[in-house]
């Protein structure tokens, strides 16, 4: 009995199998005929039943379902092909249900959507969407008189939203150079002349993945097409094109780059952040980019990290008391900042080095105690902002180094205060500790 009904239950499982395909089976029949008709007869009808036989082709393992859709949904509408295997995966930093079956994976949300589709056995080998498009140039061509001028727009709309389609679902999924590929076929199949209105988004978001997937000769290519067609993501474009002349080694094309995209969009943040990055990392004209991080502020004036960057400018330039401002500031604005109130301390700190080097070279006394008096007052005001910075921190490395600063500045306390000697002890200890 029980061999029996493994049996059967093998016997479902082939049918169902057999049962999934009949839909490629069923497209690959209709191309057949159509393939047929048109070498009897080569007129503008049959080749557009042609190139619908290949988009049908195209979308046999996909047949009902479509983006968006839930998952109940989707299996309700595919109930005759069986799920293989379901399981959940991890792509492009989500969690996803992948169901596989024999033609395709289906990519399930959290929230129970259908987010991606990915044809793993095509019904026939080859870009049968391209194959219809060149159907469709047949036919157009044999229509003299127009007849079939809007079945033709019809299907290449279809075929246009099918590489669009295609792309998302790769991109959902994390598969980004596959994605680009599909979005760019997209965009030119929308500058066909029957489409009547390009789809310039398609060449942007062909850019923007290609860039996602390091092919940075292939962004570069890709968005001198988007400027071309006047495409430019209000600036974004800009932003990403700087970032591959950057990883390619151009910083001077990256930084040319982002200076024509502040000129067309002084507010865009993308470009504003980019440009303070790229100048802040090759140490190169500090005084210029604290104008642009300024705007940047205005655009974004709860955003801490753009006031802790003014102050890390200047900084470089040795002034403390702007910098310190600045980076106090940033703290106060959000006090889980970490970085806030170490820089702080840090600033404070160079500032008590740079007095005693001034000191040192001091010959009146008067002066020379002035300066050791200022020198004292930096280092004692570096304090609260590394012990605050050692509080709130859940780094180790953080902790470590500025508990070697503040053991530092209270050495100097350890015999003027108990309260002095008692911290120095405290983190005396952290750093002897930290090591062990």
């Amino acid at each position: 009995m029980k061999k029996l009904l493994s049996l059967l239950a093998l016997v479902l499982i082939v049918s169902q199998v057999s049962a999934q395909t009949k839909a490629a089976s069923d497209a690959l029949n209709a191309w057949k005929k159509a393939k047929a008709a048109v070498e009897k007869k080569d007129v503008a009808p049959n080749w557009l039943k042609l190139s619908t036989a290949y988009v049908g082709c195209y979308e046999a393992p996909i047949k009902g379902i479509w983006l968006g859709a839930a998952q109940m949904e989707a299996k309700l509408l595919l109930k005759d092909q069986p799920v293989l295997s379901s399981e959940q995966v991890e792509k492009a930093g989500q969690i996803f249900t992948k169901d596989s079956y024999i033609d395709k994976e289906l990519y399930y949300s959290q929230n129970g959507q259908l987010t991606a589709f990915v044809i793993t056995k095509p019904a026939m080998e080859g870009d049968a969407l391209n194959m219809a498009l060149e159907s469709l140039d047949k036919a157009a061509a044999l229509d003299t008189k127009n007849a079939l001028a809007k079945d033709i727009a019809a299907t290449t709309k279809g075929i246009q939203d099918a590489y669009y389609s295609a792309g998302m679902s790769y991109y959902n999924v994390g598969e980004y150079a596959k994605a680009s590929v599909d979005f760019e076929k997209s965009f030119y199949v929308s500058t066909r002349p029957c489409i009547g209105q390009i789809d310039t988004a398609m060449i942007y978001y062909a850019t923007i993945t290609a860039s996602y997937a390091a092919d940075h000769d292939r962004t570069l290519e890709l968005a001198k097409v988007a400027l071309d067609y006047k495409y430019d993501g209000k600036g974004d474009l800009y932003a990403t094109i700087a970032a591959s002349h950057k990883e390619k080694g151009d910083t001077l094309k990256a930084k040319e780059t982002l200076a024509k995209g502040f000129e067309l969009y002084p507010t865009n943040q993308s470009v504003l952040v980019a440009l303070i990055n790229i100048y802040m990392e090759s140490n190169d004209d500090p005084e210029k980019i604290i104008a642009i991080i300024k705007v940047a502020q205005q655009n974004e004036p709860t955003n801490a990290s753009l006031v802790y960057a003014e102050g890390n400018l200047y900084r470089k330039l040795n002034k403390y008391q702007e910098s310190i401002d600045c980076f106090h500031k940033s703290g106060e604005m959000d006090p889980t900042y970490i970085f806030a109130p170490f820089a702080e301390g840090c600033a404070y700190y160079d500032w008590a080095v740079e007095i005693q080097n001034q000191a040192q070279l001091e010959m009146d006394d008067a002066k020379y105690n002035a300066l050791l008096e200022k020198m004292e007052a930096a280092l004692n005001s570096a304090a609260a902002p590394f012990e605050r910075a050692f509080e709130i921190s859940q780094d180790q490395e953080i902790k470590v180094a500025c508990a070697e600063y503040l053991k530092n500045i209270f050495f100097r306390q350890r015999e003027k205060s108990e309260e002095g000697k008692a911290k120095y002890e405290k983190y005396n200890s952290f750093v002897e500790n930290a090591g062990n």
